[in-house]
């Protein structure tokens, strides 16, 4: 079975590149730990800044995806972690192929006969200012990164179970 932990945002834009930010953490983690040869999974880490198609070729083969990235509340608790499926995404239509979400990524994936995940879930991390220009992450964004480490390897190993002894 292939895992990817997939950290969709853009550094360049604070708060945004959390996604990116945590999965660079815990790919230099895993690369610390002696991972057995015999484990029946593997999992890869990509922090990724692409959307919509461009997708296609970052999550194609994989039996599973966890995506962390940044949600836009209306009165967000900077770093608070929400837990979804894919069922709680929106699918909204867009204007063009590239700016396709990722439920109809995975839909057209599919359709083509390409090896896409069925387990899905997100890591949602609530931020604010998702479009000031500025690298790094907030103060309060920081501050919260042990939290969202935490709950990402729990969706990791809750998805490496279900998949394994499903």
């Amino acid at each position: 079975m292939k895992i990817l932990v997939l950290g969709l945002g853009n550094d360049l834009y604070g708060d945004d590149g959390v996604g990116p930010h945590i999965v660079r953490l815990l790919k230099q983690k895993r690369a610390a730990q002696r991972v057995p040869a015999n484990a029946d999974f593997t999992v890869d880490y990509v922090a990724c800044a692409l959307s919509g198609l461009a997708l296609l070729d970052v999550v194609v083969g994989y039996d599973a995806l966890v995506i962390v990235d940044t949600i836009l509340r209306s009165d967000p608790v900077i770093g608070r972690v929400r837990i979804l499926d894919m069922l709680d995404v929106r699918d909204v239509p867009a204007p063009s192929p590239h700016y396709i979400s990722v439920p109809q990524t995975l839909a057209l994936g599919r359709s083509l006969g390409l090896k896409m995940p069925e387990a899905v879930k997100i890591v949602a991390v609530e931020a604010r200012n998702l479009h000031r220009l500025g690298e790094g992450l907030s103060r309060a964004m920081r501050r919260r990164l042990p939290d969202i480490i935490a709950a990402t390897n729990g969706v990791l190993e809750a998805t490496a179970c279900a998949e394994r002894y499903g």
